[in-house]
This record gives structure tokens, sequence and C-alpha cells, in this order.
């Protein structure tokens, strides 16, 4: 039965802003930007499902978003195993940029800055990102969750603060880009969200 469960097909799921977000990319976008954005987070998610299966730990389900998928991972069974499976997203990311220069040299540079940018930012110290999941994890492990907790709620609102103030100034003096401060109010957004609607831990100590 487990061994049947294991390759059971998991649920496909598409966000709703998919369609549009899809669209943006596939038909307005340059080309180049649009491949680098789909494989990197491919690869990204590709990284993490590759972790999680060596832990023996099948996907949950499979969400179409805006920027290609994203895969909801079983819980970790340990605080190395959380550490793990997060690091191996943005691991994905460096290796895909060393593999890029197999690339024509205009696609070259375009995927080796998008594919960077996804790995910084997964590693921010945020708790529902890369990150900050590999901080709280770390955290739990070498002192214990209630510090992990009061840490990350430290780290999130410092780095949500630096994004703030660095989308502003990149609005502000450049007068037309507002990417950054959209996702800002994404991201501020979706973090209370969660915060509300999903309040428990995926770590299991």
């Amino acid at each position: 039965m487990a061994h049947r469960d294991f390759f059971h097909f998991p649920k496909l799921r598409v966000h709703p802003f998919a369609v549009s977000g899809l669209f943006i990319l596939l038909f307005v976008m340059p080309r180049a930007y649009t491949f680098a954005v789909l494989s990197s987070v491919l690869l990204h998610e590709l990284g993490h499902l590759t972790a999680s299966l060596l832990y023996h730990k099948p996907p949950r389900s499979i969400k179409i978003i805006a920027t290609g998928i994203s895969i909801e991972l079983s819980p970790a069974s340990s605080y190395a195993e959380e550490i793990v499976t997060c690091a191996a997203g943005p691991l994905m990311n460096l290796l895909y940029i060393a593999a890029a220069s197999c690339f024509p040299s205009h696609l070259c540079e375009t995927v080796r800055t998008v594919s960077l940018l996804l790995c910084l930012l997964n590693l921010l110290p945020l708790e529902t990102f890369d990150g900050g999941r590999i901080l709280g994890a770390f955290c739990s492990l070498f002192f214990s969750e209630r510090l992990a907790d009061d840490v990350l709620q430290i780290t999130t609102a410092f780095s949500l603060t630096v994004l703030w103030v660095l989308s502003l100034y990149i609005f502000f003096y450049s007068g037309i880009n507002m990417t950054l401060l959209v996702f800002c109010a994404y991201l501020f957004s979706y973090l209370i969200l969660k915060k509300t609607c999903h309040g428990e831990k995926n770590m299991i100590k």
C-alpha cells in the first residue's frame, strides 16, 4: 500500500492569477526572459522535489502559478530534512547558472540573472521562504522552536522593511519601475493571509 501511495499522482491546482501571469510571460515579455523565468522556476521546484523524494516523501500537490509551477511537499520529519529540502531549490538555481554557459550569449546572461535573483530571493529570511525555513529549522535544531519563531519574526519584519524601502527608492528614482513595489505589496498580503489561515508549522521535530 505504501509503495502504491508513493507513486500516487499529486493533486493539480491552479492559482487565480495563473492564466493572466502566464499570458504576460508568453505573449508580452521577451522570449529570452520568458524562457529564463519558466526554466529557473521549474528547476528550482525540481530541486525541492528531488530532495523530498530522496527522503521518500511524495509531493502533495502541484499548483500552476503565474510564473510556472509550485510543488507542495509533504512535511519534513526532522529539522535536518527540512534544511536539506529547502536548500535544494536555491542550489539547483546555482547549478543552472553554472550550466547556462551552453546557451547563446544573450540568453545566457538573462538565464543567469533571473536564476540568481530567484536564488537570492528565496534565501531571504522570510518565514515562508526557503531562507526563513532553513533559519527556523536551524534555530529549532540547536536551540528551541520558541527562539526560532522569535528570530523569524524579527528577520521577516526587517527583510520586508528593507524591501519596501528599496522598492520605494527604485520607484521614485526611476519614476516608472513599480515591479519591486508591487511585489512587496503582494508579498506582504501573502504573508498576512498565510499566517491567518494557515497558522500551523510544516516542520515536525
